[in-house]
């Protein structure tokens, strides 16, 4: 659905309905009738449903659906977001958390921590959190004020929606602890791929793209790995599995194939003729 385009209420009907069948006009007119969703209307009164709207609805009867919430609940958690794509994010609408990306200007000053929380939407407290788990650094001034650099801004944000899901600063050490094991390894094999007379930008440009790709590889196996050990400890897939059965099975394969080269064997024999027929032949 395009960002400014607006549907009628049948359209917004035929647009939901695949993940939500019992949707109908008369449910959605009252699920405005008790103030969850509020359409633009024409001169003429015809209800008209913006994006936002409609990411609105999805989120209400998601929540109906998944969660058996009353309408009460459900609006009083939307009166309560902030945002409405984190809170789709939140319930398992999305799968990616929007995030906004920091003006350059931001990330090369330092910043007054008094003026963070205006930026970031974060508390004080919280940035010290931050700070005492060594996972961003408070810099003093000379003259002691408090200053937080702008390239820490990302670290806090990824924190702050971390807290959501109430994962605090100090959970998350282990990080740190990993970033100081493994920035020796990027740092060396950076340091062989850049040329001695690039220029600055040139440089950032290098060490962005690889950066990128090595991180992209090193993360892909962090994952898989981790991914890995959660999946068994939820489900036991290898403890729990019949591994007599798993062995009966792959003999029995390894059985199949044997027998399958035996008698591809055997009919490449009965094809062939013998030596004393191919000498008759040739003579």
């Amino acid at each position: 659905m395009a960002e400014r385009s607006y549907l009628s209420i049948g359209q917004v009907v035929n647009y939901l309905r695949g993940a939500y069948p019992d949707l109908s006009n008369s449910k959605i007119r009252f699920l405005e009738d008790e103030g969850l969703i509020t359409p633009h209307r024409t001169p003429k009164g015809y209800r008209q449903y913006s994006k936002e709207d409609v990411d609105r609805l999805e989120v209400i009867l998601h929540l109906q659906k998944t969660r058996y919430m009353p309408l009460n609940v459900i609006k009083q958690k939307l009166d309560n977001a902030t945002d409405l794509s984190t809170l789709a994010f939140e319930v398992g609408l999305l799968s990616d958390l929007p995030m906004k990306a920091e003006p350059r200007e931001s990330q090369q000053k330092l910043h007054p921590i008094e003026d963070v929380p205006d930026l970031l939407g974060v508390e004080i407290s919280f940035i010290r959190a931050l700070a005492d788990n060594d996972l961003i650094r408070i810099i003093r001034s000379p003259q002691n004020r408090e200053l937080v650099d702008g390239r820490d801004f990302e670290i806090i944000r990824l924190c702050s929606e971390l807290n959501r899901f109430h994962i605090e600063p100090r959970n998350l050490r282990q990080y740190v602890t990993s970033a100081n094991r493994e920035s020796p390894m990027f740092e060396q094999v950076l340091i062989s791929m850049l040329g001695m007379d690039d220029s600055d930008d040139e440089r950032n440009m290098k060490l962005e793209r690889a950066f990128k790709k090595l991180h992209d590889l090193t993360d892909g196996v962090h994952t898989a790995l981790l991914k890995n050990r959660v999946f068994e400890s939820l489900n036991a897939v290898v403890s729990d599995a019949d591994l007599d059965s798993v062995d009966d099975e792959i003999t029995r394969s390894h059985a199949s194939k044997k027998a399958q080269q035996s008698d591809g064997t055997a009919s490449n024999d009965t094809r062939r003729p013998s030596s004393g027929s191919r000498r008759r032949t040739s003579r």
